[in-house]
């Protein structure tokens, strides 16, 4: 008999107001015409997005650039929680993205660092949170910080490796990138829409 967790976290669970956001639900641009289709818009801002992939350095984070200009426009702040190497962050600006707009957070562990993303994710200063997890987390930590990100007008998106994708988690989508030439290659593992109800991938151009 599946857990509690895997039926909570079932696709198909009905869960009133918060299951699916509203059609005109602000969002970040991606960037690109096809993802923001696939997407509904766009990234969408007030909720919890899961990458998993690997190896981290592979234009994962070139992937979200378009988001990160868009909040340094608009004056939010972005987090960095974790990242697997220090950013040289004076390169972002020619990308559009301020450098003294960008927090980065250094932690010893996952449950830190969730920890920390939800600090963030109370305050309206910020746009978009990233954050790393290395390991295994435990889903009550994860829908914490669900709820923080709905609470929230700010883009939370985790990190995760690949294996992630056995356990179930409460985040509003989960996509699944690899290396594809001159770009990633995305699968819809979790969310609304065609798109998560397909196997289609979805090539996006990264630079």
């Amino acid at each position: 008999m599946p857990g509690i967790d895997t039926l909570l976290d079932h696709p198909t669970l009905w869960r009133g107001r918060s299951a699916v956001p509203a059609a005109d639900a602000p969002v970040w641009p991606s960037g690109h015409p096809a993802l923001d289709r696939a997407l509904g818009g766009g990234w969408p801002r007030g909720q919890l997005i899961e990458l998993l992939g690997a190896p981290f350095g592979c234009g994962e984070t070139r992937l979200l650039v378009p988001l990160l200009a868009a909040c340094g426009r608009e004056g939010y702040w972005v987090a960095l929680l974790a990242p697997p190497a220090t950013p040289w962050l004076p390169g972002w600006r020619p990308l559009g993205i301020p450098p003294e707009r960008v927090l980065l957070i250094r932690t010893e562990h996952d449950r830190d660092t969730l920890w920390a993303g939800e600090q963030c994710l109370r305050d309206p200063a910020f746009g978009a949170l990233l954050a790393w997890l290395d390991g295994p987390v435990e889903t009550a930590l994860l829908r914490r910080l669900r709820l923080a990100a709905a609470e929230s007008q700010a883009c939370a998106i985790l990190y995760r490796p690949p294996r992630a994708a056995d356990q179930p988690s409460p985040a509003h989508q989960r996509l699944r990138w690899q290396p594809a030439t001159n770009g990633l290659e995305l699968h819809c593992l979790k969310g609304i829409g065609d798109w998560a109800r397909s196997d289609q991938a979805l090539h996006v151009p990264v630079s």
